[in-house]
């Protein structure tokens, strides 16, 4: 092959690059403009995460939470109709990526990890880590280094996972799907903490006369959460970080937690 013959491959290699990236490319941006056809964006959550998403306990099948008003919130900004949809927090990214659902919104820490998965938002809100633990045990646990040789529990696939394994030395971890069959091991003995952003772990403490939160100073999320969408999606996921500055520029997410927290009192529905 002489260099004449070498110079005509790698115009046709570089011209069939640039068509496929840019028909891939389209495609990905498209996703905006198909959501406003259908009239209808679907969310992805997990709702066992108080105040950003959760059941109130005397009520309906509803989810309630300061991530469900910002994802209405967006909807109402697109013109089209909000879905909902419960998935375990483990199989969100697989959801997103599979286009089960259009955006991902559950209190995500938008990790290095995670990014290789998929596209981030603005950071919309921040909390530190606590600690979950029953009222018997605040004599004995009063920060990470009063963890070890004790049981330690998170939920599989969260950021507090990799936290806890971490920074806490000689500790026994247990990863459970949802919070809420972390928050019982608890109550039953099965575990001594369960590790969690401090507004979770302040919810379930007043949810359970028997628990108690104590801050992690060393665990600061200072990632904060983070709207998630499939890799590609620009249009999609500056329409968000558009509407996202919006709320915050009007403090209506703080608004909205603390909204949230009033419904988890019963004061506000």
């Amino acid at each position: 092959m002489n260099l004449r013959d070498e110079k005509k491959i790698f115009i046709f290699l570089l011209f069939f690059l640039v068509l496929f990236f840019t028909i891939n490319g389209s495609q990905a941006d498209s996703k905006l403009e198909k959501i406003k056809k259908a009239g209808k964006i679907i969310a992805g959550t997990s709702a066992d995460y108080p105040p950003y998403e959760f059941r109130p306990i005397s009520d309906d099948d509803s989810i309630y939470g300061m991530d469900i008003d910002i994802a209405n919130e967006i909807a109402k900004e697109l013109g089209v109709k909000l879905e909902i949809k419960e998935i375990v927090f483990s199989r969100l990214f697989d959801a997103v990526n599979k286009d089960e659902i259009d955006f991902i919104i559950a209190g995500l820490s938008p990790t290095e990890k995670r990014k290789k998965l998929v596209d981030f938002s603005v950071s919309y809100y921040k909390a530190l880590q606590n600690m979950l633990i029953r009222k018997t045990d605040k004599k004995k646990i009063n920060s990470l280094e009063d963890l070890r040789g004790k049981k330690v529990g998170t939920q599989k696939g969260s950021i507090q996972e990799e936290l806890a394994k971490q920074q806490i030395d000689g500790a026994v971890f247990f990863e459970e799907d949802t919070i809420i069959k972390l928050v019982e091991d608890l109550k039953k003995g099965k575990i001594d903490v369960v590790i969690l952003e401090k507004p979770v772990a302040e919810s379930f403490s007043k949810r359970n006369k028997g628990l108690i939160n104590i801050e992690c100073v060393s665990g600061a999320n200072f990632l904060g959460s983070a709207i998630a969408v499939k890799k590609g999606n620009k249009l999609l996921l500056k329409k968000i970080n558009e509407i996202l500055a919006k709320l915050k520029q009007n403090n209506m997410i703080i608004e909205f937690a603390e909204n949230a927290k009033l419904l988890m009192k019963g004061e506000k529905k």
